[in-house]
């Protein structure tokens, strides 16, 4: 019951919607891919398919990457339609959660919201299933169990007969890739229902260097930070794409990575050790002093964190106020809804932070969004890198303009022409998306293989490369014996090559049937990882 959502449904979205109350209908669980521009009003959709979920006398699965995006929408189902709503997070106490679980499991409630433990919640008939960014790497875990929430709620939709909605305005590759071939229904929000794509504009952080500017923002960054009218209630948020210590080396020069001789792709930093190590085929290589390509002796790592981008902007900007969201803040609890609150109520001029500080944003008086380093995950070994840097740099740019004032994004990369980068410049996400698949085509991973990783830990460092080398031996001679597609690389040592005290090995294996190849999956000092996050 209760009033109906505010706006009337555009076009686009009612034919989604009436797509999704087909499904219901017909206990259909063919997963259905909203695509769309960000801002296209998936929010609305959901509302109206929850609601239809309900009064076919079902209950319905809303699955978020992280619970501050859910909070808007929760109000908005428990204000207008009064209903009961089970939330399950980690923000929870161990009591909390067992109470929303007893609640949900006794048929009191009729919507279950989420983070990616909600996939397990017992929740009876289910109607509809919905997992919104659907691309967002938090659904898929590297602790035990490693499940990957929204292939689990794609396979939960399929044996419970419910609908099954996959949101992103940038999919994954994998989920573009199935949504191409027929697999997955496709619906796509072609129109920004409030404000107007921002004006995106790149910086060549090479240029900026050769200029002599040293800083985290360049001077057309610095600049429109000064421009912003912080009296008309402009806000701007500044974003670093970065991945724990880890990073690349780079010339400042030309730009080039160091890589690895032998596979060509970037060789990683670590501390440990002082050393450049390839997380494709294991192999250590020693610091070049100058670079390989251009002779200039100004490497560099490619790092510098969100604090440093905080003291930098106050300093510039004495008067403007300013907050960060990262993990270390996030982990506070109730911090990141503070601050988002803050944002969402203009107590905030300018925030800085992570990818935290764009996911599902909607605040109309952002009207800049700064990228502040492009790059880092750009050069990270991992077949997902340029993937996610796409979705993270469309994800940021998208927070901008959403109101009545033009949005503007500036994107800092030392390397304008890389094709995640150029996809977003130019909005034209397709022939990425070709080159991505094209690239999973080769290697045989998802959509059109399935990748498997082995990781062995043990307190000696060439027990555990034994232990390795032994299990990728067997392996080899079982695929060979079963005249399996399966390819077997390693063991190379992992990207966090010490955990707890001991050292840490992976075996991949990718292809048509890793898993009929492993058979029994060996027990510890083994982990396994089905389709893993991240090969590093």
């Amino acid at each position: 019951g209760g009033r109906p959502p505010t706006a009337p449904l555009s076009a686009e979205q009612a034919t989604a919607v009436a797509a999704i109350v087909e499904a219901i209908a017909v206990r259909d669980g063919t997963p259905i891919l909203l695509d769309g521009v960000t801002g296209g009003g998936k929010t609305a959709i959901y509302t109206a398919a929850i609601l239809a979920c309900l009064e076919a006398g079902r209950r319905s699965l809303l699955l978020v990457p992280e619970i501050a995006l859910a909070i808007p929408l929760v109000d908005r189902l428990r204000a207008d339609l009064h209903v009961d709503i089970g939330l399950v997070h980690s923000g929870l106490s161990d009591g909390e959660r067992a109470d929303e679980w007893r609640r949900i499991r006794a048929g009191a409630v009729d919507v279950v919201v989420g983070t990616r433990l909600g996939v397990l919640a017992p929740v009876e008939d289910l109607g509809l299933v919905i997992v919104d960014e659907e691309h967002d790497q938090a659904y898929k875990s590297d602790r035990t169990p490693r499940l990957q929430a929204r292939d689990t709620a794609i396979r939960l939709g399929s044996h419970a007969g419910a609908a099954v909605v996959l949101g992103s305005a940038t999919p994954a590759v994998e989920t573009e890739g199935r949504a191409r071939d027929g697999v997955y229904r496709r619906f796509r929000l072609t129109d920004r229902l409030s404000g107007r794509p921002p004006r995106i504009e790149v910086v060549d952080l090479r240029a900026e260097l050769a200029a002599g500017h040293r800083g985290m923002l360049s001077r057309p960054l610095h600049a429109a930070l000064a421009a912003l009218d912080i009296a008309a209630g402009d806000q701007a948020i500044l974003v670093i794409n970065r991945r724990g210590s880890a990073s690349v080396v780079l010339c400042r020069d030309c730009g080039v990575v160091q890589a690895c001789p032998e596979c060509t792709r970037p060789l990683v930093y670590h501390q440990a050790g002082m050393t450049l190590r390839c997380h494709h085929c294991g192999r250590a290589t020693p610091l070049a002093s100058r670079c390989p390509a251009c002779g200039s002796a100004r490497i560099r790592y490619l790092g510098g964190g969100t604090e440093r981008l905080e003291r930098e902007v106050r300093e510039a900007f004495p008067g403007y106020r300013l907050a960060r969201l990262d993990r270390d803040v996030a982990e506070r609890r109730g911090a990141a809804t503070r601050i988002l609150d803050d944002l969402a109520t203009g107590r905030l001029d300018v925030l800085v932070g992570t990818s935290l500080v764009t996911k599902g944003l909607d605040v109309p008086t952002i009207t800049l969004v700064g990228i502040v380093s492009a790059d880092v995950a750009l050069n990270l070994p991992d077949e997902r890198a340029a993937e996610r840097t796409y979705q993270l740099i469309a994800q940021a740019v998208g927070r901008a303009g959403r109101g009545d004032r033009p949005g503007q994004a500036i994107l800092q990369t030392y390397q304008p022409e890389h094709p995640a980068i150029v996809a977003v410049e130019t909005s034209q996400p397709a022939a990425f998306y070709d080159a991505e698949l094209e690239l999973r085509r080769r290697f045989g991973s998802p959509p059109f293989g399935r990748l498997v990783k082995l990781t062995v830990a043990l307190p000696d460092q060439g027990a555990a490369e034994a232990a390795g080398d032994e299990l990728a031996i067997r392996l080899r001679a079982r695929a060979k014996d079963l005249g399996a597609r399966v390819d077997i690389t390693g063991p190379a040592l992992a990207f966090i090559a010490r955990r707890a005290d001991r050292w840490r090995f992976n075996v991949v294996l990718r292809g048509d049937d890793p898993l009929g190849v492993l058979g029994d999956p060996p027990g510890p000092p083994w982990s396994v990882d089905v389709d893993p996050e991240s090969l590093l």
